[in-house]
């Protein structure tokens, strides 16, 4: 995470950087991604990344937090436990299409998370990148596990496979995404995650 002064410098500027950040991420993904022309683009001198980041990584789950915190891809209010068998689904929907809505206007902060899903394994076991993995999992553990206690996701193979199977479904929901994101409206974004989460129901039912 960034050096405190980071913290202290206006919340204009913060955002400035991280969304060009975000922009250069998006494009190029981490290898590729210069922090150069962030800074050049930000129109900070070349020192100034390592006055406030410890590193690339750094700057890169610098700016991964602040995309999931601006999207909600973690609705850290919502109660997973207070979930039935009448609400689960539609809850689970309307939670999986908010963020992408809230990416139309700013696709790269979208595109920058999944410049991280895009990263080897190794490389997302270490911190912080590790940390913020671990956010997501336990988000995604909370509903299936829920889903099991109320009868709606299947118990027959493991937790792990399970949420494989989900992650599988939204990549490849994601990547068609990104790939039209320009063509694309608001209603056509909320059909292909409603169509992403009917996908995610079938594979998940009890057998």
């Amino acid at each position: 995470m960034p050096y405190p002064r980071f913290n202290k410098l206006p919340v204009e500027k913060r955002t400035k950087l991280l969304d060009i950040a975000a922009q250069e991420f998006a494009k190029y993904g981490f290898d590729d991604a210069s922090v150069n022309r962030i800074l050049e683009e930000a129109h900070m001198s070349k020192g100034a990344a390592y006055y406030y980041f410890e590193d690339k990584v750094d700057l890169f789950c610098t700016v991964i937090q602040y995309a999931m915190e601006w999207l909600k891809l973690i609705d850290t209010q919502f109660e997973v436990a207070t979930l039935t068998p009448e609400t689960f689904w539609p809850t689970f929907a309307e939670l999986h299409r908010q963020p992408l809505l809230r990416s139309f206007e700013q696709p790269w902060l979208f595109a920058a998370i999944r410049a991280a899903g895009q990263l080897s394994s190794d490389a997302r076991k270490q911190e912080p990148l590790a940390r913020i993995a671990q956010q997501i999992i336990a988000y995604a553990l909370s509903f299936v596990t829920r889903g099991q206690e109320v009868g709606l996701i299947r118990s027959d193979v493991s937790v792990e496979l399970l949420l494989d199977w989900i992650a599988a479904l939204d990549h490849a929901s994601d990547t068609w995404l990104l790939a039209r994101w320009e063509q694309l409206d608001r209603e056509a974004i909320a059909k292909v995650s409603d169509q992403t989460v009917y996908a995610m129901r079938r594979v998940l039912a009890p057998r």
